[in-house]
């Protein structure tokens, strides 16, 4: 008991000096110097609300280590810095038994959870598993905890299933209703054995744990709201806390956090402490890079109101951010912090996935952030430009309300949970609509996890879940080997129109060179492409579904030129002349 008084005393100090030195601005120190000038984004985009830290500039080598935050500091003058902070398992039970559903060798299995909120007729929080290849469920499971979690994931391995409390339901009200997770008491995080679907252990975190995910495929990452560590990584093997990030460190109210492909930061959305301005105005909020090992801020990066979710290509380089109150999506430098680009979304947009060749953002339009919650389409928006390609329905009817976004493993599928009871599958490059997955009594799915069984039928493997591929298997990587050039320029090239895309979206030539162009529209409706130089190319119509061969002298002299289509706004192609 002594050391949960202290750490109630740190936590009280703690909220004083926040909202006593908020009015000032208090920001944690940038990583090295202070003098160094704070990243700023291009005065074009929105304006930077004053209540944000400001990002620094970061050395391009190594990883800064960060700064410690205010709660990191006082808690270590208190003595109390115990790496656990209180979360531990506080119950265990025998999940043994007969498996609840039968696998194959090679099968790929898609396990969701379905809670008991918004307008779901379930008693109890159910954990369901869909054959992912044939997308019917196999197996369907209730979870006795006194919570409607709000995502899910499983250990690397696939051994058991880890589900954040999300808001107690205990009393009904709010928290049941609309998933809402200002609901009074701490309920805990359940592990459930993912062969037998039993109650494994519950865990207890001082919060509201709202995500999860793998990190490093070897730590379970959460989110959390109200708990001491609002950030922290959890150890599958003995389900304890591995590091966390003190709630009182962001200066600010964190919400989701996401980690670099290569494991060395994570990124965390924050929004300010009160979300409004004398004068009615969203305050901005930023996005956290957070060192990995020291869990230390490095950099604030100011990106708008009400920020989510965070996608990270692959090389680490770039980050797109949705706001939720101004339908927007952020294209964002992780090193410098600059917007690099605004782009329209639907209505409050939540989750978003990348595209393999990470040309194409697919944004969840959830109406989160003042739109009642209450959306019911995605997005595909081009990265390049920044232009919506297609919004459509995440769901028939858009009686639904889409969340999350997951990539299948070999990136030909889009996953979405839709709130209101359903998973809708998406062809990803078509966008066409496969097949839509009723959960049982409208439960309310958030998420989901791809798991694949090995070719033996003796162990599994976690590989895709809303933080991206895992366990080796990576759409963007076999993506970049199939686009690598064999070396070696030929007067023979394929342009396929699909999806109100040109792929490749870039071709280099070399200057002089002649070229067949073979066009091949794979549309149903007609294209056109041309040159805003009507010299350097002449306009080539296609027909829905037609092909085309077309001779071509590339200019003689080097440059970047564009080639669009003029009936489809955001479709073009680059060619360099070399």
């Amino acid at each position: 008991m002594k050391l949960y008084r202290h750490v109630a005393i740190a936590l009280f100090v703690l909220l004083v000096l926040t909202f006593g030195t908020r009015g000032a601005q208090f920001a944690p120190a940038p990583a090295g110097s202070q003098s160094k000038p704070a990243a700023q984004p291009a005065t074009s985009q929105s304006t930077q609300s004053q209540s944000a830290p400001r990002p620094a500039a970061q050395p391009a080598q190594a990883v800064p280590p960060g700064t410690p935050g205010p709660a990191s500091e006082l808690l270590k003058l208190m003595a109390v810095d115990k790496p656990d902070f209180g979360i531990k398992v506080v119950q265990t039970f025998d999940a043994s038994g007969k498996p609840a559903y039968e696998t194959k060798g090679g099968d790929l299995l898609f396990i969701t959870n379905a809670s008991v909120s918004y307008y779901s007729t379930a008693d109890k929080p159910m954990i369901i598993v869909i054959n992912a290849k044939t997308r019917k469920i196999i197996a369907l499971a209730e979870v006795d905890m006194p919570s409607t979690p709000h995502g899910i994931t499983l250990s690397p391995d696939a051994k058991y299933i880890y589900l954040p409390s999300g808001p107690s339901t205990a009393g009904g009200g709010r928290g049941r209703g609309e998933g809402f997770f200002g609901s009074a008491g701490a309920p805990p995080t359940a592990v459930v054995d993912a062969r037998t679907l039993k109650l494994a252990a519950l865990i207890n975190t001082g919060g509201s744990t709202h995500h999860t995910q793998v990190f490093a495929n070897k730590y379970i990452m959460f989110d959390s709201f109200q708990g001491p560590l609002p950030i922290f990584l959890l150890d599958p093997a003995t389900n304890k806390v591995v590091r966390g990030i003190p709630a009182g460190d962001f200066n600010g109210r964190p919400y989701i956090a996401f980690p670099s492909p290569d494991g060395k930061f994570i990124y965390v959305t924050v929004r300010p402490g009160i979300n409004r301005d004398a004068s009615g105005r969203e305050m901005d909020g930023w996005l956290s890079k957070i060192n990995a090992e020291t869990m230390q801020a490095v950099a604030n990066f100011p990106v708008g109101p009400g920020p989510v979710w965070t996608a990270i290509t692959q090389d680490g380089k770039i980050g797109y951010v949705t706001l939720g109150p101004t339908n927007k999506l952020v294209k964002l430098d992780l090193d410098t912090g600059k917007i690099l680009g605004i782009a329209p979304t639907g209505r409050g947009p939540y989750g978003i996935r990348l595209s393999p060749d990470e040309k194409i953002a697919y944004v969840a339009n959830k109406g989160e952030g003042g739109n009642g919650q209450k959306g019911a389409t995605f997005a595909a928006i081009d990265t390049g430009t920044m232009a919506i390609i297609r919004e459509q329905l995440s769901c028939p009817a858009g009686l639904c309300q889409a969340d999350h976004i997951i990539l299948s493993p070999d990136g030909k599928e889009l996953w979405i949970s839709n709130n209101l009871g359903s998973i809708s599958v998406f062809d990803r490059e078509t966008l066409k609509m496969l097949a839509t997955l009723q959960t049982p009594k409208l439960g309310d799915p958030h998420g989901g996890t791809f798991v694949q069984v090995a070719p033996d039928n003796r162990s599994a493997a976690v590989v895709s879940d809303i933080g991206g591929p895992h366990g080796g298997v990576n759409p963007y990587t076999a993506f970049a080997k199939a686009a690598a050039p064999a070396g070696g320029s030929s007067s023979a090239l394929t342009v396929v129109a699909k999806a109100f895309r040109f792929v490749p979206a870039t071709l280099d030539v070399t200057a002089g060179q002649k070229i067949t162009f073979e066009f091949d529209n794979q549309d149903d409706v007609d294209h056109n492409i041309v040159s805003q130089d009507a010299a350097l190319f002449h306009e080539v119509v296609l027909g829905g579904s037609q092909k085309r061969t077309v001779e071509w002298t590339a200019p003689s002299k080097a440059g970047t030129f564009k080639l669009v289509c003029t009936y489809h706004r955001g479709m073009e192609m680059t060619l360099n002349v070399k």
